[in-house]
């Protein structure tokens, strides 16, 4: 079944995503908002191209070989289900790049289902290949079986393991006895294989189809299919696998399941609350009785397995959500708005259209101006179920309705006025019948957040830090301040809060020092304060985990927050850096100063991209050149850029003993006002008077000048010029009459 919804200064080691060059410990807070970059395996990481054919049994010990590249130098493995995990040392193991053997004993206690294997390396972690825990006895395919007249013999109940050539069948030959009733179920989609099976039985003498024993796209199965049958006579029979449209190849793996157990389309109730004890039942065409359990409370985790058993042997498991609210089960009758059941809000029911033109009822206490959110999940828990919602007010006035159509079956509805409404749910198709079920929740419509995460791996040296790329989408008017820490094992941690009205921002995934080098797992968790209530969540991968599985629609709930960690000891080179001026000035040049220290083979060119900037610091790139150690990043802060800490992000690419190389460099700036610093920084102008005091004192050595009037005093003149005054006592004209005598 297909689904109509679309689907400061750290020393840095060259990794994969990225070895991170955070600027500071503790928590940071990222200002600026660049769009979030492609994040991409690097290079030198090992990566799995197993086949989705490992497994094992609870309480086996099974040794299996990994393909892939780069898969020399394994320091550890991480296994998504309980085990015992060694790398044996014989026969050069681990020194060649495309294969590895490794022993897996998988605990006794182990439930059957999918999980997930990884590789660590010197050098980083690889991708998430499918790993699969069954009760069964597993057969792998021969691969000569690709005719009926050379069809491989198996015995039941067994799981037969096995790969579909394009243009090309494979075929197996099962004894059965009168009255024996068997059931035949492939694991390809919901295992992560593109294949898109079908099953057919012929009778082994006349090698002729049997045409009414065929199963394709069964109900609840994501395109897979299982067959049962009740076999009147003895004999044997063929069991035919083949891709719908004959494609085939080394991918297209599958499991064939053969034994007497149940075929559950769905757990029933689909979903429960944290922490509380339930009875699963389970939809589909068998009768199977109820499983009683309690709900994990733990609030990373998304979803629990229930396993089905009537027969004589464990049927495929299928999931059970859980919730923080309260959960019920439809009660008919309940045809009537006059007799709904009651549902809480927030709350949520599991409910059938369990006959021909079904209709369900559930009342609700709406308050006036109070926005709800009405949810149906059918699909998201592979349920063909298609639901049309319509709110009844108490006139039985329709006054919304859902569009069943939509990619997320939801709406949201304010009341008008306070008091009860009628949620009147109908099948869109009109069909009904055991595995027509589906889930209907209600909850105010709150501030809230969700974080998708860019990629689900990365590596860290010991003692170093990485980052892991968070982007927040604020729901219901949210729009405050988020905490981001790494959760997982002691040896990891980190942490930095996104401001207000930001979306983007690299977490912080430190190494401490002593850590061993090996696969580490850990989830991304944010919280924050949304209204009055402390609300938590966990970054999720759905495009990560959906492509690493081959593209299907629903994968299961409990691998969507699950990122790994390959923590490593030896990096190539390491890459030390330096803010200048620290803290940066707005609207003032500052450069990044890097230093390189080349480990042996590492002394080429070291190239450095922007990866992540913000847009108001403009950097200017160029390498560290082949056998250089110094380099450096100009950097251009514009005055616009917000005042606070800042990540810059680069990738940087080499090459050491031959091999590519691919990294990541984070850094945090603190950006400050340049305006406020200045006179902090020029003190000296306000001195300036006290050094240049002699300059005052000047009209003192000028006094002169205001005395040369004194020199020159005109006053004086007549001081000088007193003999004039006498000249007529020289030439006085008196005595001549004396000598005329």
């Amino acid at each position: 079944m297909s689904s109509r919804r679309p689907p400061w200064i750290i020393a840095l080691v060259g990794f994969a995503f990225g070895v991170a060059l955070v600027m500071s410990a503790g928590t940071r807070t990222a200002i600026a908002q660049p769009k979030a970059p492609a994040i991409v395996p690097a290079p030198q990481a090992p990566t799995l191209t197993t086949p989705a054919t490992l497994g094992a049994k609870p309480g086996d010990e099974v040794e299996l070989t990994l393909t892939g590249t780069n898969l020399a130098d394994a320091v550890g493995i991480t296994l998504g289900c309980p085990a015992k995990i060694t790398i044996p040392g014989d026969n050069k193991n681990g020194t060649d790049a495309g294969k590895l053997r490794v022993k897996v004993a998988v605990d006794p206690k182990c439930a059957i289902g999918l999980y997930t294997v990884r590789v660590a390396t010197k050098n980083g972690i690889s991708n998430a290949r499918p790993f699969i825990v069954d009760t069964l006895p597993l057969v792998a395919s021969t691969n000569a079986n690709r005719a009926k007249d050379t069809a491989q013999a198996v015995t039941t109940p067994c799981v037969a393991s096995g790969a579909v050539a394009a243009e090309a069948s494979e075929f197996y030959k099962v004894k059965v006895d009168a009255g024996q009733k068997l059931a035949f179920e492939v694991l390809a989609r919901r295992i992560g294989s593109p294949l898109d099976p079908i099953v057919v039985l012929h009778d082994a003498k006349t090698k002729r189809e049997l045409v009414s024993l065929y199963a394709d796209d069964t109900p609840g199965m994501q395109g897979d299919c299982r067959l049962a049958h009740t076999f009147k006579e003895a004999g044997e029979v063929l069991v035919e696998v083949r891709d719908t449209t004959h494609r085939g190849g080394g991918d297209f793996f599958y499991r064939l399941r053969i034994g007497d157990f149940p075929g559950a389309t769905t757990a029933y109730p689909l979903a429960a609350e944290r922490g509380k004890s339930v009875s699963v039942g389970f939809s589909g065409p068998d009768t199977i009785p109820a499983v009683s359990t309690t709900a994990p409370k733990d609030p990373s985790v998304a979803a629990f397995y229930a396993v089905p058993t009537s027969g004589k042997d464990a049927g495929w498991p299928v999931p059970v959500l859980l919730t923080d609210y309260p959960q019920a089960t439809e009660q008919e009758p309940n045809d009537e708005p006059a007799k709904a059941n009651k549902l809480p809000v927030p709350g949520g029911v599991s409910a059938r259209f369990d006959k021909a033109k079904d209709m369900d009822h559930f009342a609700i206490t709406g308050k006036k101006g109070q926005k709800l959110v009405i949810s149906v999940a059918t699909f998201e828990v592979n349920a063909p179920t298609e639901v049309l919602v319509r709110v009844l007010d108490a006139k039985g006035v329709e006054v919304a309705k859902s569009n069943p159509a939509a990619p997320v079956n939801r709406l949201e509805f304010t009341p008008p006025a306070d008091g009860e409404y009628v949620l009147a749910c109908e099948q869109q198709n009109f069909l009904n019948g055991p595995n027509e079920v589906y889930y209907l929740s209600v909850v105010p419509a709150g501030p809230d957040f969700s974080v998708a995460l860019a990629f689900d791996r990365a590596e860290v040296p010991v003692g170093g830090s990485t980052g892991i790329l968070a982007t927040v989408t604020r729901l219901n008017g949210f729009a405050g301040a988020v905490d981001l820490s790494i959760d997982g094992d002691t040896a990891l941690s980190g942490k930095v809060t996104l401001p207000a009205n930001q979306t983007i921002v690299f977490v912080p995934l430190q190494a401490k020092e002593g850590a061993k080098a090996g696969a580490y797992p850990f989830r991304v968790k944010a919280t924050a304060t949304a209204g009055d209530a402390t609300v938590t969540r966990y970054g999720t991968l759905l495009d990560a985990v959906r492509a690493g599985l081959s593209g299907m629609p629903n994968p299961p709930a409990e691998l969507l927050n699950q990122c790994a960690v390959g923590v490593v000891e030896k990096p190539p080179f390491v890459l030390k850096a330096t803010f200048a001026p620290a803290p940066l000035e707005k609207g003032k040049p500052g450069k990044l100063l890097l230093d390189a220290t080349r480990g042996e083979g590492a002394g080429e060119d070291i190239v450095i991209a922007p990866l992540f900037l913000p847009p108001t610091i403009v950097p200017a790139v160029k390498p560290i050149a082949k056998g250089q150690t110094k380099g450096e990043i100009g950097l251009t802060v514009q005055p616009a850029t917000p005042v606070g800490s800042t990540q810059l992000v680069f990738r940087v690419t080499t090459k050491a003993g031959g091999k590519d190389y691919a990294f990541t460099v984070i850094t945090t700036a603190d950006v400050i006002e340049a305006k406020k610093e200045e006179p902090k920084k020029d003190p000296p102008k306000k001195e300036e008077p006290k050094k240049d005091a002699p300059k005052k004192e000047e009209p003192k050595k000028d006094v002169p000048k205001k005395e040369e009037p004194k020199k020159d005093v005109k006053k004086e003149e007549p001081k000088k010029d007193a003999p004039k005054k006498e000249e007529p006592k020289k030439d006085v004209k008196k005595e001549e009459p004396k000598k005329d005598k």
